[in-house]
């Protein structure tokens, strides 16, 4: 039955003109290495198909190893490795490394084969970067993450926790405590949030719980997380991340789509600067600011304090400047908040702006200004250069010419980003379609250009299911044909059985003595 799937699933992309590549590795519950691949397509109606094709156990993850995998699977497959026009890694450097990471070998065999470091990881990154160059947030997400052991990694405090918020009447709407991802920065706005809305009950648990905990080193911590969340600095580096983190959580949401191209992933990462920018003013910071001062004012923290005035390093002072000190804490806390900010854009603008996102910038410019009755020739020699032999480029160029008259008398809107260029090509017909073949090709090239790697990583949790440490002696080919069958449900369900039990008996004589075949 997996081998079916697998069958049907080769036919599809030999028959599709592009073709992207995703791979990731990862360890199972019997300590093996075993590497996921995915190949990612557009179907004619310009619908994106990720579809597995399978776990692969190698000795080594080094870059060698990992592209003679890819290689082998194009061969297995018999698909043209000349198809091949994306590629989506994480950022390890046996997978992206410039001089000899899978995306330079492969490059080398297909240099039209465009790398793309997963937006999702570059996002972790730069979210990453953000909080562990701002002390006063990256001690706030500390105390948080001790907060969540104290509670969670112990049964008996969590008890506590939980008849504590049951006995006071206006904590019991609040969530519970969100435990931090261990790997993930953009999805630990929860966790802040939720200590900030659970504070009065945790603070009476810290008491509850340092009068009957016996061990000194525990009743230590549990102080010392009592005394820090007392502090100004830490509601507002807790407030502060909330803030900067939600806006990174809902696009990390939403780059894990399996629709998202590259350019749209682009186009919503633009989004969410422009949003954290128009924080970057003093309206802004006064909002936020009154908002900390409310928040501190109704849990009862200490007031806000400027740090002790140090003296510059021996090294940075001149003699010649007097060292500069904040009159009060609101401008103490502001220069904070405007770096915290002017961080997250920083980092967010550079892991996004990728050596490969010139050529799609180019072919979204090709398509969007022919939509919008603008000159297209400059692009489309940058696109037909790079891309050589896969477009003829004067087809493609009479063709943008008959799609720019057409939008000009049959659309009114303008044309700002790809998604709206792939809606006007789903309005058409399918004559209109056949007269636009190139310009369709060249639509469906931009989307085989996936933004993520998430169904890889879907893919790591489904093993997670399958290969259970009861399961830890599975063979490598009966795992592959679970994994098919469990993650290719809906191709599962249109199976023919009948067929396939025939197909069964049919392969070996000494079957199909014992087995009569099925009508």
């Amino acid at each position: 039955m997996g081998l079916q799937i697998l069958r049907n699933i080769t036919s599809e992309l030999q028959c599709s003109p592009f073709l992207a590549i995703m791979a990731d590795e990862t360890t199972d519950s019997s300590n093996t290495e075993q590497v996921t691949l995915f190949f990612r397509s557009v179907s004619d109606d310009f619908e994106v198909q990720e579809e597995f094709i399978g776990l692969y156990h190698v000795p080594s993850i080094d870059a060698a190893t990992l592209s003679s995998v890819i290689q082998d699977v194009f061969a297995r497959m018999n698909l043209s490795l000349g198809k091949l026009r994306g590629q989506c890694y994480d950022g390890a450097s046996s997978m992206s490394g410039s001089k000899s990471g899978v995306a330079k070998r492969i490059s080398d065999l297909e240099s039209r084969a465009v790398f793309t470091h997963c937006y999702g990881h570059a996002l972790n990154l730069a979210a990453c970067d953000t909080i562990k160059k701002i002390k006063l947030l990256k001690d706030a997400l500390e105390v948080t993450y001790e907060v969540t052991k104290l509670i969670k990694y112990s049964p008996r405090r969590q008890q506590i926790f939980y008849q504590v918020k049951e006995n006071m009447s206006s904590s019991s709407d609040s969530p519970g405590i969100r435990v931090l991802c261990p790997t993930r920065w953009t999805v630990r706005a929860e966790s802040l949030g939720s200590v900030v809305k659970n504070y009065e009950v945790l603070m009476q648990t810290w008491e509850e719980a340092a009068e009957i905990v016996k061990d000194s080193e525990t009743k230590a911590r549990i102080r010392g997380v009592a005394v820090q969340m007392k502090s100004f600095n830490y509601v507002f580096g807790n407030l502060l991340g909330e803030m900067l983190l939600k806006h990174a959580d809902n696009l990390s949401r939403t780059l894990q789509s399996k629709s998202l191209s590259a350019a749209e992933g682009q186009t919503i990462a633009g989004m969410t600067v422009d949003t954290l920018s128009s924080l970057r003013n003093d309206a802004s910071f006064d909002l936020f600011w009154a908002k900390v001062n409310d928040k501190a004012t109704k849990l009862g923290v200490n007031d806000p304090q400027l740090p002790r005035k140090r003296k510059p390093p021996a090294r940075y002072d001149d003699g010649l400047s007097q060292a500069e000190f904040h009159d009060n804490p609101k401008s103490y806390f502001r220069q904070i908040y405007f770096e915290a900010v002017d961080l997250i854009i920083s980092c967010i603008t550079d892991r996004f702006s990728q050596p490969g996102y010139e050529i799609y910038k180019s072919i979204e410019s090709v398509l969007s200004k022919a939509c919008n009755q603008e000159d297209f020739k400059p692009d489309l020699d940058v696109v037909c250069d790079f891309y050589r032999d896969d477009f003829n480029k004067q087809l493609l160029q009479t063709q943008l010419e008959v799609l720019k008259a057409h939008c000009k008398h049959n659309s009114s809107s303008s044309f700002q980003s790809i998604f709206d260029v792939k809606q006007y090509f789903l309005s058409l017909s399918s004559a209109q379609l056949s007269l636009l073949s190139e310009a369709k090709r060249l639509l469906q090239l931009m989307l085989v250009m996936p933004a993520t790697n998430a169904s890889s990583e879907r893919s790591f949790s489904a093993l997670r299911r399958v290969k259970t440490y009861l399961r830890a002696t599975m063979n490598q080919d009966r795992l592959n044909y679970l994994m098919l069958l469990h993650i290719h449900r809906e191709r599962t369900d249109k199976l023919d059985l009948k067929l396939i039990v025939n197909q069964f008996i049919g392969e070996s004589q000494h079957r199909s003595s014992i087995f009569a075949k099925y009508f």
